[in-house]
């Protein structure tokens, strides 16, 4: 029976607003993947923890889930609870910017412009969350969280609620320690980044540059879960890919984007096998054709066989 005890089943058909085989495909940017069992919209840090807590003492699985982005939902579902992350408060205190996992990164960076701080207009071009951007250590342009994170509050398991400095998260290249580490497991639940004074509307400018460059160069017209492998030390996977004859390849309703060739698009109704295939077949030419192994950034979740 594992987790799923009649106790246990009682306790998810009782949460507020719980919602039974609901389907996850619209809540990722890719627009793939199966149904979650249970999945529940958490709008505060202290309902997610207590849900979090609760789920671990229960052995109940569990996956929260952010903006969806960077992340590839099994066909067959995920099991347990989905949490859909919607905290989104934060709060400006001098220097520092204390927001809550949910909030978007996007609308992060110009709550910093606007109230005359700079240091993330990088982060207008991340289109996950808060809590997914520490995770991963997200960047772009040249700039990623590791350059303005102080700390983070977040829950781990067998330890509780606890506070990292930024340099006990281990931010390396789109990952820390929560991702592939000693905190592997562990919940953010909020992030304070320090970040310096300046000109909201030089701010902004350079905001509007870096959006016109990313409408320009990235298929975003069309459904993908951003880049899809980590670029390789001084080369970029979008140039390996091309290389290696595979820009616009197909895989089912897949297929690699003719705008960037590190993008893979939901042409058609793609499904999360499809994706999986074409990652493969994308990691093969490349290895095959010019000896590089391609490192995904696209992380897969759920019943994957």
């Amino acid at each position: 029976m594992g987790w799923q005890s009649e106790d246990n089943l009682r306790w998810l058909g009782g949460l507020a607003g719980v919602m039974r085989d609901h389907p996850l495909a619209r809540h990722t940017s890719l627009g793939v993947g199966g149904r979650a069992d249970f999945l529940v919209e958490v709008t505060s840090t202290q309902v997610l923890l207590e849900l979090v807590e609760a789920c671990s003492g229960r052995g109940i699985p569990y996956l929260i889930l952010g903006a969806g982005t960077n992340l590839l939902v099994a066909d067959a579902g995920v099991e347990g609870l989905v949490m859909l992350c919607r905290a989104r408060s934060h709060r400006i205190e001098g220097e520092l910017l204390r927001a809550d996992a949910g909030l978007r990164m996007m609308r992060l960076a110009r709550i910093s412009a606007q109230a005359g701080l700079t240091g993330l207009e990088w982060a207008v071009g991340v289109p996950g969350t808060v809590g997914g951007a520490v995770y991963q250590n997200a960047g772009c342009w040249g700039g990623d969280m590791s350059q303005v994170l102080e700390r983070v509050q977040g829950w781990a398991p067998g330890l509780g609620l606890r506070e990292w400095t930024a340099s006990e998260l281990e931010l390396g290249y789109r990952t820390s320690a929560l991702r592939s580490g000693s905190l592997s497991g562990a919940v953010v639940l909020s992030a304070t980044l320090r970040l310096s004074p300046g000109d909201p509307e030089a701010a902004q400018a350079r905001m509007a540059a870096f959006l016109l460059e990313r409408r320009r160069t990235q298929p975003l017209k069309q459904r993908s879960c951003g880049s899809v492998f980590r670029n390789p030390d001084r080369d970029s996977a979008g140039r390996l890919i091309e290389a290696a004859g595979m820009r616009g390849e197909i895989e089912g309703g897949a297929a690699v984007s003719s705008q960037h060739a590190n993008f893979i698009i939901n042409r058609s109704g793609a499904s999360a096998a499809d994706v999986d295939r074409l990652i493969r077949r994308v990691q093969a030419a490349v290895l095959e054709r010019i000896g590089v192994e391609l490192e995904p950034e696209v992380e897969r979740v759920g019943r994957w066989t």
